[in-house]
């Protein structure tokens, strides 16, 4: 069975996948960094939009490191169970 994630965790993981797809579909469709064919479905908004996801999931992450560090130690605090996209990209 699986341990629950925290919410560091998950910021971090969300992080890494709106990266990760956000240079994927740069690369795809000849971003800044590269010339090549474009896909039909995905343009350069698309990894600007994930780029700029992962943009405040990293503010999130760094008000998050802000809180733990204000709280004294063995003291949890409540953190929001919302944040923006679910884990996991949208489908084109």
């Amino acid at each position: 069975m699986s341990k629950p994630v925290s919410k560091r965790e998950l910021l971090e993981m969300q992080i890494k996948t709106y990266e990760f797809y956000a240079g994927l579909i740069d690369r795809a469709v000849g971003g800044p960094y590269q010339a090549g064919s474009k896909l039909p479905k995905w343009d350069e908004q698309r990894a600007l939009e994930y780029k700029q996801l992962a943009d405040e999931l990293r503010a999130q992450l760094a008000a998050l490191d802000e809180q733990e560090s204000a709280t004294p130690a063995g003291v949890e605090t409540p953190t929001p169970s919302t944040t923006p996209g679910s884990g996991t990209p949208p489908q084109p």
